[in-house]
């Protein structure tokens, strides 16, 4: 029997769903929040699903898993990086499962590709991942793709108007969660884990429109049948972040620049911005002709070097060759996160004074909370981290792009930004608290899920389990070796994550 079943929900939090639950839309979760514990829940900073998935799976802080972001900048080398599953330096909670004797199934959750083995089975997920070897053991993967099973939609959503784009997205939202029932029916795993990740693609561009509610509905479904059909086990809803509507896009890039602590190059590429000729709409142009793949691999690496991501300007490797590096001193990515690259403590101080006080041209303030990276993170990698890393205040969209952006916008291509407040609720026979009465952090969640089903905890996790079962006490047990292997990113990757937006 599956004891203990987690259901991730990208970038749900309650403030979300209050009102349609207030509607009445969405019963079967309002019915988990009547008989079960439901609380709020932070993730670790940036609240984005690269790095907080592996946060949740492994039970720690980026400091010690070695990734913060979609992407490292390396101020040295002056190169930039994409993380896969094996940048994470730990071992999961699946390893612990399985190292007590215990089996987990785990599917599409985000950056599990390349896959790692696990007795009984693991479907990789999230962007990152590729449609081939994604599944173990592989004949999963072989008998999945007989079976129709698609990673991703075949058109992505990159703009508010691509509604038969989000339509692919809810279907494949429904097939997602019907492939999860019927691994459970046949594996019968003791711990199992989904994600919906999708969902949040359909919040980035639509809020609370009419495409996400649908997708939240069938979300809903499908958890009113796993209870019906899991009557005996414990039901975990928990999500990496949470999401708010824009009221702001923060060009952080534009900001060091008018400061005085980035300085860019000026070249003939720039009149490909001016004239509104970039990689976004080539890409979606090529998706809807059905040559997306064929213009991805012809195009000569010289020309897709020249033309911008989309109308923001450059982004990833390309804005690296728009910074003057001898003449600079910082460099941002998106979503909060800046590299120093003077390494000069005085420079750290005066951007974390000045963006500390920053408001729009309304004067709301753009960062909640600005801090050094041993401040927002503890652990051996710390020191590989962005080294200034600031809370957006929720309604702020940062885009890390260059280009010829005003330092502050209206909304954007995104309607909603992630935010850090997500979603933690329990439900189940063995589920005796009414209430917790602590925060919870999604590190809180691996050694929560270990202890619903008696095995120990490392003791280099984070989090402690969640006083939800009517005993405190826990075992403990020494952690587990992991491997960690290099990647450099693969571009096939580095597009997806540009089609969807994240690489900003």
């Amino acid at each position: 029997m599956t004891e203990t079943i987690v259901l991730g929900l990208d970038g749900a939090n309650w403030a979300l769903l209050k009102p349609w639950l207030e509607e009445g839309r969405l019963p079967n979760i309002e019915a988990l929040r009547s008989e079960g514990v439901f609380t709020d829940m932070k993730s670790c900073l940036p609240p984005v699903t690269c790095p907080n998935w592996r946060c949740y799976s492994t039970g720690k802080n980026p400091g010690k898993l070695g990734v913060f972001w979609w992407e490292r900048i390396d101020t040295d080398r002056r190169t930039l990086t994409t993380p896969d599953s094996r940048s994470f330096k730990s071992a999961n909670y699946w390893d612990y499962l399985n190292e007590q004797g215990r089996t987990a199934g785990i599917l599409n959750l985000p950056m599990t590709y390349p896959p790692f083995e696990v007795d009984r089975f693991l479907v990789a997920g999230g962007p990152g991942s590729e449609q081939n070897e994604y599944a173990y053991p592989p004949d999963l993967g072989t008998r999945l793709d007989d079976e129709g099973y698609t990673l991703h939609p075949d058109r992505p959503v990159t703009a508010k108007g691509d509604l038969e784009e989000a339509d692919n997205i809810v279907d494949l939202i429904e097939r997602r969660l019907e492939t999860f029932r019927g691994l459970l029916d046949e594996e019968d795993p003791d711990v199992a884990h989904c994600t919906v990740f999708y969902v949040n693609v359909l919040q980035h561009f639509f809020w609370r429109g009419e495409p996400t509610r649908r997708a939240w509905e069938v979300i809903d479904e499908h958890i009113g049948r796993l209870r019906e059909e899991h009557p005996d086990s414990n039901l975990f809803l928990m999500s990496d972040h949470g999401c708010k509507n824009v009221d702001t896009v923060f060009y952080a890039n534009s900001w060091l620049e008018a400061e005085g602590y980035l300085v860019t190059k000026s070249e003939t590429s720039d009149l490909l911005t001016e004239y509104g000729i970039n990689k976004k709409r080539i890409s979606k142009l090529a998706h809807k002709l059905g040559v997306h793949d064929l213009v991805t691999r012809l195009a000569p690496d010289r020309l897709t070097d020249s033309i911008p991501e989309d109308e923001e300007g450059f982004k990833r490797e390309q804005k690296l060759e728009k910074v003057d590096w001898e003449r600079s001193r910082a460099i941002a990515s998106g979503q909060g996160l800046i590299y120093v690259i003077d390494d000069g403590p005085e420079t750290v101080d005066a951007i974390i004074d000045n963006l500390s006080t920053l408001t729009n041209e309304n004067g709301d303030p753009i960062a909640r909370e600005v801090m050094r990276s041993d401040e927002a993170y503890s652990g051996p990698y710390t020191d590989e981290a962005p080294d200034i890393v600031f809370d957006q205040r929720p309604g702020v969209h940062t885009s890390g792009a260059i280009g010829s952006n005003p330092v502050f916008d209206d909304v954007g291509q995104w309607e909603a930004e992630n935010v850090r407040t997500g979603l933690f609720l329990a439900s189940g026979p063995d589920i005796e608290a009414s209430a917790v009465d602590r925060d919870v952090s999604i590190t809180d969640v691996a050694p929560t899920v270990l202890h619903s089903v008696g095995c120990a905890v490392p003791t280099d996790m984070d989090g402690t389990p969640l006083p939800l079962f009517g005993d405190d006490d826990f075992d403990e047990c020494d952690p587990l070796p992991f491997e960690s292997v290099d990647s450099a990113g693969r571009q096939s990757v580095q597009n997806r994550l540009e089609d969807l937006g994240y690489l900003e």
